[in-house]
């Protein structure tokens, strides 16, 4: 029988957050003792920096330029093959949990084929373990002008902070993990499962419970400004917030209390694996779908750009039939790499290679190095008129930025003329640019870059990013603003 495959993205966790890459503080105990069970990928890029770009990616081994699915306004193209697919049409019972609609995106599931999954606003074919309050949310939210009525009358009675900490209990993982547990356990010994969450740990809102804020935090209280920045990150990049460097610190250890948080839930729910027996006859991947800013190169949250706080990302595989114990992956790797590393261990790569394209490759277990390039790109902000009060913040998520990544450089390509190469592990700042001394690596990597646009669609123009917004995802958005501009540009 084949083996159980485990995805779970830890959403916008750092790889420089992590233990396994070097971190102190000891706040992942429990990937980095995963990760010495199984390989470490130590040079892994993210797919996108953007989570609908980024997931699809990861679900489709295709680089976004191909599947075209780069924001969640976009339709996913009705021929694409997902890991879930695939494996269903193996005979996996596949099964998702997620508090959030990143995959598939909103409307898009009967196309990746799960047999059951759980995520907001979607009504499943059974109810996964939940609160009544949360149930009840997931059915507000099919009502936008209700839902945000709802939510600004609590701020204005809770307090600002309040409806953070809400938020982040509404967001909590721990009923994805528990979901994903009982049908992983449930179904030992008569069928294979794929199963898939992605916990919104250190995704914000970042306001992980007490014991995980005091564990990095000690006893001070949240610092308000931390919660102001969350509420307003199109006005911190803005400069409406002024730098603020208390508050950005204070924002910065809520988010490592909150991986500190999402680690401990990885902990428990791989404990419980195995000790059921079930942990080692599957393939667990742990990873991030892309990592987070804190006011690097002006940039806060995530998405637009290609900088490598963003596209770093950690990832271990723990699979004790294949990959020895205390194994690191020194080689160039990327999310798209899972799906064809899955098919290949389990020995339908072949099989499947000649139905779907894909831009990644299996994982190569073996030292050495390669002439590998990933094109790097994240498309630039969609429905612009939600930014006009923040021209600044419009400017910074307008510029158009692509990059090309080797083992030992990084080419970066941004569409107001800058240009620079990087060698890799130096900051990416202007003065460590080697363009002038080294132009000729910095030309052919930007001819391997358009000569890949190319090959996966003739005629590609790098200064253009194409966002076909569907119309049939208008009625799933809840954010007003967003909302009036649909309407007005005719997609609702």
């Amino acid at each position: 029988m084949y083996p159980n495959v485990i995805l779970v993205i830890l959403d916008s966790a750092r790889r420089d957050a992590f233990g396994a890459y070097g971190a102190t503080g000891g706040l992942t105990p429990n990937f980095d003792r995963l990760a010495s069970e199984g390989a470490l990928l130590w040079d892994h890029q993210a797919a996108g920096s953007g989570s609908a770009q980024a997931h699809v990616s990861t679900f489709s081994g295709q680089h976004s330029a191909r599947h075209r699915m780069v924001h969640n306004l976009c339709d996913v193209p009705p021929d694409l093959w997902t890991l879930s697919s695939m494996l269903k049409g193996l005979g996996y019972s596949t099964y998702g949990h997620s508090k959030a609609s990143f995959i598939p995106p909103a409307g898009h599931e009967d196309l990746f084929q799960f047999d059951e999954l759980v995520y907001p606003g979607k009504a499943t074919v059974t109810r996964a373990p939940g609160s009544m309050r949360d149930s009840g949310l997931d059915l507000l939210r099919k009502w936008p002008a209700a839902f945000n009525g709802l939510k600004s009358a609590y701020r204005a009675i809770a307090g600002r902070e309040r409806q953070v900490e809400a938020a982040a209990r509404y967001f909590d993982g721990h009923s994805s993990f528990r979901y994903l547990r009982d049908r992983l356990i449930a179904a030992k010994g008569k069928a294979p499962v794929f199963a898939y969450t992605t916990v919104l740990h250190p995704h914000t809102p970042y306001f992980p419970p007490r014991a995980f804020r005091q564990r990095v935090m000690g006893q001070s209280g949240v610092h308000p400004g931390a919660i102001d920045i969350q509420l307003n990150f199109h006005g911190y990049m803005n400069g409406d917030l002024g730098e603020a460097p208390e508050a950005m610190a204070a924002l910065q250890q809520l988010y490592l209390a909150d991986l500190c948080y999402g680690d401990d839930q990885l902990g428990v729910f791989t404990k419980e694996l195995a000790d059921a027996g079930v942990l080692d006859n599957s393939i667990l991947i742990v990873t991030s779908d892309h990592g987070e800013m804190f006011g690097e190169h002006g940039i806060i949250n995530h998405g637009a750009t290609v900088w490598r706080e963003l596209f770093e990302t950690p990832c271990l595989i723990r699979y004790p039939k294949v990959v020895p114990a205390g194994t690191v992956v020194r080689r160039l790797t990327s999310a798209l790499d899972f799906v064809p590393t899955v098919l290949s261990w389990i020995g339908q790569l072949e099989a499947v290679r000649g139905t779907t394209p894909f831009d990644g490759q299996p994982v190569c277990l073996d030292p050495g190095t390669d002439d590998r390039a990933l094109v790097l790109d994240s498309p630039p902000a969609v429905l612009p008129e939600r930014f006009k009060k923040f021209p600044n913040t419009l400017y910074k998520l307008s510029v158009l930025h692509r990059a090309v990544r080797t083992s030992e450089y990084k080419y970066h390509w941004i569409s107001n003329g800058e240009r620079y190469l990087w060698p890799v592990g130096v900051p990416e700042t202007p003065d460590a640019s080697r363009l002038a001394a080294e132009p000729g690596v910095a030309d052919a990597l930007h001819r391997r870059m358009e000569a890949f646009y190319e090959a996966v669609s003739p005629g590609y123009n790098i200064r253009e990013y194409p966002v076909a917004i569907s119309k049939s995802v208008g009625a799933r958005m809840t954010n007003p603003v967003v909302r009036e501009e649909l309407k007005r540009l005719g997609y609702m």
